[in-house]
């Protein structure tokens, strides 16, 4: 069978276009480090990538929703070491002016400070955080892995009870009333009891916090070494077949110089 020049025109672009191609293939994974730069480079890999990308996404979300939960609980241990600050103090104002033999104007002066205690918890009770109240209200919730959800109690019946038995011991000091005074105190003994109760669960879900993040880190570094292996090119390898397919493309192009090269007349001779 005879071979036409045209045959040998069109099998020489044919050839020189399939290697500039690879050429170029390999130019972008040296330039770019990633194996992968188009879907069509390895479908296979790239559904994998996508689905670590996913994972990569969930993990760097829920290190947020740990960071923000971690805020919200600090500040919440705060606002609760200011309120047993304030409730130790009633306990000991109280154990002092409910005896008989405290004098009345040394129990107007304590009820002068329970009223002002009293307005703290009540300040403490209206502490914001991101334009939202810290102890009271609907509490918010953050979802810290696939299955485990996270909030914190609402304080509003505690922070309620705090205030009113201080102020009720305010008013049986200036009274002397004994009754309201014993049952303020009982009151206070145990509204600081219910601070401690929280402050207990609010420190344990933090070291919980702590242990949260520390898996989702790790699993954070894996997803990407994962990804860095689908992904990332051997850079080694790609410069040394880049450098071939470099040799290769010259040497196409030199044997395509040679193939044109016979014009009509060295057809005519």
């Amino acid at each position: 069978m005879r071979v036409t020049d045209l045959t040998m025109e069109r099998n020489f672009l044919y050839n020189i276009f399939n290697c500039d191609a690879r050429l170029q293939k390999l130019q972008d994974q040296a330039s770019s480090g990633k194996r992968i730069t188009r879907p069509q480079d390895d479908p296979l890999g790239t559904e994998r990538s996508i689905g670590l990308r996913h994972h990569l996404s969930k993990s760097n979300q829920y290190l947020r929703n740990l960071d923000n939960a971690r805020t919200w609980m600090e500040e919440t241990e705060q606002a609760l070491s200011e309120l047993t600050t304030v409730l130790s103090r009633a306990q000991e104002l109280a154990l002092y002016g409910g005896t008989g033999t405290t004098p009345p104007a040394a129990r107007e002066a304590i009820a002068s400070e329970l009223e002002q205690l009293a307005e703290e918890v009540h300040n403490i009770a209206g502490t914001t955080i991101e334009g939202r109240k810290l102890l009271t209200g609907t509490m918010p919730q953050w979802k810290l892995s696939d299955d485990v959800t996270m909030t914190v109690p609402d304080l509003t019946a505690l922070l309620s009870d705090a205030e009113k038995f201080i102020s009720q011991l305010a008013v049986g000091l200036r009274t002397s009333s004994e009754s309201d005074i014993e049952a303020a105190t009982a009151g206070i003994n145990s509204s600081l009891d219910g601070v401690l109760a929280a402050r207990a669960e609010n420190g344990a879900k933090i070291r919980r916090l702590d242990i949260l993040e520390e898996k989702t880190k790790a699993l954070d570094i894996e997803y990407q070494r994962l990804l860095s292996n689908v992904e990332d090119a051997d850079l080694t390898e790609v410069i040394v077949r880049l450098k071939s397919q470099e040799a290769a493309y010259q040497a196409a192009l030199a044997v395509g110089a040679r193939l044109i090269q016979p014009s009509l007349l060295d057809h005519l001779r």
